[in-house]
């Protein structure tokens, strides 16, 4: 039913549909992956005020240990050379990607006892590369990715010394205790997984105080660091972590973002991830939790969830730390499932449906960048570098701050950009106006934009491909914000 590959090419394949990803897949899941940690490093770096941060910086919320990851690896760019910010927050990609892959495919190889053959590790490995938003997930720079990374890396570390307790204090336990520690600087959240790791190892295991010493040590050692950055960061010694809580939970900043009830991670999360493979996957994995009760990773999971579910603001991001366990979970569900009832003629047809359909989903993902607005950006840097004589002018009703684009890290300085107002209200300068010259439509147009007295308008860049544009069934694109980047001809 699924392409038979080796190990070796089965990694192999993923780790290029990572690169592909972090790639293509520009921009941001959520304005969190950007404006508070890219934006910040920006700001470290002196190339914009404190006044342009988000609310979250003056008062002290985030953690500085990811903006100073980017920080070190800005400058390290610019050291060699490469002073394209896409290119550099590339290589952040890159790294997520193959640091993903490196700790889940060893938790594979780990895993391996847990599972009864060889084909439901198969189905397990194929769930982590292949699942359409696996590659798309595994390559953000966001702290979900970097937390979950370093947590289970810990954890992995931590099972693996637990095995072999006769050595006692080692350094590999300092380390796990390290990456364990520096997860919780990265998304403050997974401190519910920890939760859930810390009663596991007190109620299903007797540890040597010894081992307690060295993980114990390696958290300490994270404390630090994290502390550290966040003196970097803020100019000031602050305990970040406390005014997470203090401004989110106890003044109610985060439900003022929006409020959901209990259940709802139920209803959201298989829409999310598209059914109806989502539906089937989220049942295995319930039944998985069951069938595995006294697993590490159950005991992270389950505490996860909950708190999750407790918290009045949600988001389905806040589960994707979940991705590695989801799927060793939902195939141990499986193996449970194929013993109490027989694979049907029609399992058989759904699971094909299903996997082409996760095939479309799969390569739309990869190839498609993650916030469109960040695509012009793009292709606005790119521009500058064959047209710096050109100037670029945002299209607009008013006066507005960096309308329409709000990336201040992904411009360039050198740049010269206006603004065009088609409110009647405010005059433009015509006599300015060059052939080359730029104009960015952000509003509704259909048919082309109006073209300024005296010059006609070519169409230069669209987020959308022209074989789409080229199809307006039903007016669809008069009712769609299509942006649009237009040069000036005579």
């Amino acid at each position: 039913m699924i392409p038979t590959f080796s190990e070796r090419n089965l990694l192999f394949v993923g780790a290029v549909l990572c690169v592909i990803a972090a790639w293509f897949t520009i921009g941001y899941h959520h304005p969190d992956e950007h404006f508070q940690i890219l934006e910040f490093a920006n700001y470290k770096l002196g190339r914009i005020p404190a006044s342009d941060l988000p609310w979250e910086f003056p008062a002290k919320i985030r953690p500085g240990l990811q903006p100073f990851l980017a920080y070190g690896t800005i400058l390290s760019a610019d050291t060699v050379g490469i002073s394209n910010p896409f290119i550099q927050v590339f290589l952040m990609r890159l790294l997520c990607a193959f640091a993903a892959l490196f700790v889940y495919w060893k938790w594979s190889k780990w895993l391996m006892r847990d599972l009864k053959n060889a084909t439901s590790l198969y189905w397990m490995r194929f769930g982590l590369l292949f699942f359409w938003l696996m590659p798309y997930l595994n390559v953000r720079f966001t702290s979900e990715n970097t937390s979950a990374i370093c947590f289970f890396g810990g954890l992995l570390l931590l099972v693996q010394s637990i095995e072999d307790q006769k050595r006692g204090f080692s350094w590999k336990l300092i380390l796990a205790g390290l990456l364990l520690g520096l997860s919780f600087f990265f998304r403050y959240q997974i401190a519910f997984a920890g939760i859930g790791l810390g009663a596991w190892l007190l109620f299903q295991n007797r540890l040597k105080v010894s081992v307690w010493i060295a993980l114990i040590s390696g958290v300490l050692i994270a404390v630090c660091l994290g502390l550290a950055t966040d003196f970097w960061l803020y100019d000031a010694m602050v305990f970040a972590p406390y005014n997470y809580y203090f401004s989110n939970i106890v003044e109610g900043k985060a439900a003022g973002f929006g409020v959901e009830p209990i259940w709802w991670y139920l209803t959201e999360t298989p829409m999310t991830l598209v059914p109806p493979l989502s539906l089937a996957l989220i049942a295995l994995f319930g039944i998985g939790i069951w069938q595995k009760p006294r697993h590490p990773l159950t005991w992270c999971v389950v505490p996860f969830i909950l708190a999750h579910s407790l918290v009045a603001h949600k988001e389905v991001r806040f589960l994707f730390p979940l991705a590695m366990p989801f799927f060793f979970l939902s195939v141990a569900g499986w193996e449970y499932f194929q013993t109490k009832y027989t694979v049907k003629r029609w399992m058989a047809i759904a699971l094909t449906f299903c996997l082409g359909l996760n095939a479309i989903l799969l390569t739309v993902r990869v190839f498609s960048p993650a916030e469109g607005r960040v695509a012009y950006s793009k292709f606005l840097w790119d521009w500058y570098q064959t047209h710096p004589e050109s100037t670029v002018y945002f299209v607009k009703k008013e006066p507005k701050k960096r309308f329409p684009l709000n990336t201040p890290f992904y411009e360039n300085p050198h740049q010269r950009q206006m603004p065009w107002y088609t409110n009647s209200a405010y005059t433009n300068d015509t006599t300015a106006l060059r052939p080359g010259d730029l104009m960015l439509f952000t509003e509704i147009f259909s048919p082309l934009p109006e073209a300024p007295p005296g010059f006609t308008l070519k169409r230069e860049f669209t987020n959308y491909p022209e074989w789409v544009l080229r199809f307006n069934v039903n007016d669809w694109q008069s009712r769609t914000l299509i942006w649009g980047v237009y040069r000036l001809e005579r």
